[in-house]
């Protein structure tokens, strides 16, 4: 398993120094998807470093490990490739890209809340309702990085830290409303890799990305181990805010650091920061004979028509039927069983459906991410729209293909319909800000 950790090293650094590398030209959302594929791959093979770990899954694991290293080394390859085929020429900067979008920085932020927290849970109720309004709630960190970036082009470090101390509150909310925290995690991480790509100087993130680490992994422990009494105070009909609160206290209360020999610690990233042994059981079904691939199947072209057009369209979703299909687990009822993308790419082609699949996802990523930077320093808010909304749903490595397709065509219909009403600076009629020259590549 060391071996595969230290392969996964090295895939790091070689997409920080090949993919991410001059700041301000891009990477945010191939480097949240790595990481976030990371959360729920990495701390699984770390709990069974120790041969005497009480984990019970260790050849599983090992097996699914080695898999998604193979996944990641392709989603590298890709980015890498996109980068040197997509980055030829200069990125430009406009001599007024701060006052052109400093304007739109809280619309943006108070209209994603909006959408997320109070249209949301209204949405079913109109024909693809969800699917526009789901990504609407996107606008919130296109402002929060708008904010970043302003700051970080005027050398404003106040604000800097004011945005860094706003995102605490992304895993809350999604926490106090809902009772999930993944959300709001992947939100937070994605604010987080936008400025480490915009930042002039990278060292405070090196420096203090092991502390983070150790304190996330520790947080998520406890977290784990209150989430039930969490979802109950949630999900009871009048529990107000108060009463939600004190239930989300017990995690800073009961917090303690980090102990990899703590029974409760594996257990809790055994169950849900392992994904790989889903990866090797499903594995080890197939190359058994005991189910046969895919093909495709998990991806139903009719789900992308949409409910507006198809009313009696079926529902989408059924995560958990398709990972106990290939695995041959079963789960309790109502239980939310993300496939996965390593997974999914695998039980639908094998190893070589998993290569191309991240090489593919890879390229797509990276080459959005270009153009977010390009938008950025040209300050046009269409094409920061076109590339973002759509980029911000990707960033779901524990979901389901057919939930994360659907989502992206939500965001791109949702994304021309602001631009269509002229929205957030896209009026067409805006005049153009002059272009300078600033970074070659």
């Amino acid at each position: 398993m060391s071996d595969l950790l230290l392969i996964w090293v090295g895939l790091l650094v070689a997409l920080l120094a090949f993919a991410v590398r001059t700041p301000g030209t891009g990477g945010a959302l191939i480097l949240s998807y790595f990481l976030g594929l990371s959360l729920i791959h990495v701390p699984g093979a770390l709990i069974y470093l120790d041969p005497l770990s009480i984990a019970p899954s260790r050849i599983e694991t090992e097996l699914g490990f080695t898999l998604t290293i193979i996944g990641m080394a392709a989603f590298v390859a890709g980015a890498i490739f996109a980068r040197a085929t997509y980055a030829q020429g200069s990125f430009v900067s406009t001599a007024d890209a701060v006052p052109a979008l400093s304007p739109h920085i809280w619309p943006l932020i108070i209209f994603g809340v909006i959408s997320y927290f109070i249209l949301m849970p209204r949405a079913s109720a109109i024909p693809s309702g969800t699917a526009l309004v789901s990504s609407l709630a996107t606008l919130l960190i296109i402002g929060l990085w708008l904010r970043f970036y302003t700051a970080n082009s005027t050398g404003n470090y106040g604000r800097t830290l004011t945005t860094l101390l706003i995102l605490p509150l992304l895993p809350l909310a999604t926490l106090t409303t809902g009772g999930f925290i993944g959300f709001g995690v992947y939100w937070a991480l994605s604010c987080i890799t936008f400025l480490f790509v915009i930042a002039r100087r990278r060292f405070w993130f090196y420096l203090g990305s092991p502390f983070f680490g150790l304190l996330s992994l520790s947080l998520f422990a406890v977290y784990f181990s209150v989430r039930d009494t969490i979802r109950i105070v949630v999900g009871v009909v009048g529990a107000g805010l108060f009463d939600r609160l004190a239930a989300i206290w017990e995690i800073v209360s009961r917090f303690e650091v980090l102990d990899l020999n703590s029974p409760l610690l594996i257990f809790a990233i055994d169950q849900r920061l392992n994904q790989n042994y889903l990866v090797g059981y499903a594995a080890e079904r197939y190359q058994a004979g005991a189910v046969d691939l895919l093909y495709g199947s998990t991806i139903q072209l009719w789900a992308l028509v949409p409910r507006a057009v198809w009313p009696d369209k079926p529902e989408v979703g059924g995560g958990g039927d398709i990972v106990s299909h290939f695995t041959g687990m079963a789960f309790a009822e109502g239980t939310s069983v993300g496939a996965g993308q390593v997974l999914e790419f695998y039980m639908n082609f094998g190893v070589p459906g998993l290569i191309i699949g991240f090489f593919v996802l890879g390229m797509v990523l990276m080459g959005l991410d270009l153009g977010i930077m390009r938008s950025l320093r040209s300050a046009d808010m269409r094409g920061l729209l076109l590339y973002a909304m759509p980029g911000l749903t990707l960033m779901q490595p524990g979901g389901n293909l057919l939930e994360i397709m659907v989502a992206v065509v939500g965001a791109i219909v949702a994304s021309r319909l602001i631009i269509l009403g002229g929205f957030f600076g896209t009026a067409p009629d805006r005049p153009i800000p002059k272009s300078v020259p600033d970074i070659a590549e």
